[in-house]
């Protein structure tokens, strides 16, 4: 009882530490942007050493976002649990517009939300570590797909079907980033992102073959 209780005292103070650590990287950053700010910086400001910000964060980049676990595993499931005759093309639509739609923002969290797009925008390397996790997704996507459908090594069509889909959902975000950082209201935000999706995901629903002709 008393060793569950230190452990369990060990853990929250460890989650303290770590929360202390990401607010004031975010704070710094928001303040100075994010290739401006040293890991020592932060280090300093929470209180602790640059091993103990990178014995809770890998990388600086994981200071503002790491990869989203939860978020693909979600994502994966929602494709393998489709039903019947029901394509990847549909599962993928109904999960990222589900989630979409979901989006609510309140001042406080447009305050986050907006601090977040303007230091991705004003950073490669935090746009370097997106463009990485999506792919990650990606490849997770593209594997199950082809595992599912007996591809064979040299079948092209799970990864491009991949990529498309988690280009859609990059899409979005950028849709929504850039709503974030205008006067859109915030009940109107999540319609961006849909809007986005929609259009993208009715592109690949139809075909390419129709769009960017040639004119005259």
């Amino acid at each position: 009882m008393v060793e569950t209780a230190t452990t369990g005292g060990r853990a929250l103070r460890k989650e303290q530490t770590r929360q202390r650590i990401a607010e004031n990287a975010m704070r710094l950053f928001a303040r100075d942007g994010f290739d401006a700010v040293t890991v020592a910086e932060v280090a300093r400001a929470a209180g602790v050493t640059e091993k103990t910000v990178f014995n809770h964060f890998e990388t600086k980049e994981d200071l503002v976002y790491s990869e989203d676990t939860a978020f693909r595993t979600a994502l994966l499931e929602s494709v393998r649990a489709r039903s019947a005759r029901a394509s990847v093309l549909d599962a993928a639509e109904r999960f990222f517009l589900d989630r979409y739609r979901r989006l609510e923002f309140d001042p406080a969290m447009r305050r986050r939300a907006s601090v977040f797009a303007t230091l991705v925008a004003a950073s490669p390397a935090l746009q370097a570590r997106e463009h990485l996790i999506h792919a990650r997704y990606a490849e997770a996507l593209s594997e199950l797909i082809a595992t599912e459908q007996g591809a064979t090594p040299d079948d092209i069509r799970p990864r491009l079907t991949a990529e498309a889909l988690l280009a859609v959902h990059r899409e979005s975000i950028a849709a929504i980033r850039r709503a974030i950082l205008t006067e859109v209201p915030d009940a109107e935000l999540a319609a961006h992102a849909v809007t986005t999706a929609s259009r993208g995901f009715d592109l690949l629903a139809r075909g390419l073959r129709r769009y960017a002709t040639k004119r005259g």
